[in-house]
């Protein structure tokens, strides 16, 4: 077959072209791929499947950081992921606010064994999640401001008051950049939605 000089002309930029398309698409796929996020820290006890978990009480996490309502922000942002995970049932909010003020619980005091099976009797759950917020706040950066969330939380069986699951999470929202500033989260509100949501995955 006979192609004119224009048509041979046309086929090799077509064929270029194509190729300068073929190495942007690698490239992309190479640093997705070489994209790596360590998961959050966790413990999860040997025989945790034998526990049953079926129903969870989540208890208001308390707050260490800076920003005066990290904590509701925080414990909100779980209590919805865990929901929409469904991984368990989840005792509604409203009653265990309603516990805690009738026990006269001081979050920042902690919890003890002796109200972690109280919480187990009187909401009828098989688990309570207790929580910490260590960080919530935004650093500057280049003349950005950049959220940085530190969360750890435990999940301990109710009746017998053992530690069944710990989770410790810390990012900063530049730690889902690719380049171009591509997948950086700007919030702090959005990054920690992503940031219980990584706690919650390791929950078998």
């Amino acid at each position: 077959m006979y192609f004119s000089s224009n048509q041979k002309y046309n086929i090799r930029s077509l064929k270029y072209f194509s190729y300068c398309i073929a190495i942007f698409i690698l490239g992309l796929c190479f640093l997705s791929g070489c994209f790596f996020l360590p998961s959050p820290n966790r413990f999860l006890k040997n025989d945790f499947e034998e526990y049953k978990i079926k129903r969870i009480a989540v208890l208001p996490f308390y707050n260490r950081s800076t920003m005066k309502t990290a904590g509701e922000i925080v414990t909100k942002a779980f209590i919805e992921e865990l929901y929409d995970s469904g991984k368990f049932e989840i005792e509604f909010p409203g009653n265990v606010k309603k516990f805690i003020v009738g026990e006269r619980i001081i979050i920042r005091k902690g919890i003890g064994a002796d109200h972690i099976k109280l919480v187990g009797e009187r909401l009828n759950v098989d688990a309570v999640i207790i929580g910490c917020v260590k960080k919530y706040e935004s650093e500057g950066k280049e003349n950005a401001q950049i959220p940085v969330i530190s969360v750890d939380a435990r999940m301990i069986h109710a009746d017998s008051c053992s530690i069944l699951w710990i989770g410790d999470n810390y990012r900063r929202g530049d730690d889902y950049e690719t380049f171009f500033g591509i997948g950086r989260i700007r919030s702090l509100a959005d990054l920690s939605r992503e940031v219980v949501k990584e706690l919650i995955d390791t929950i078998p």
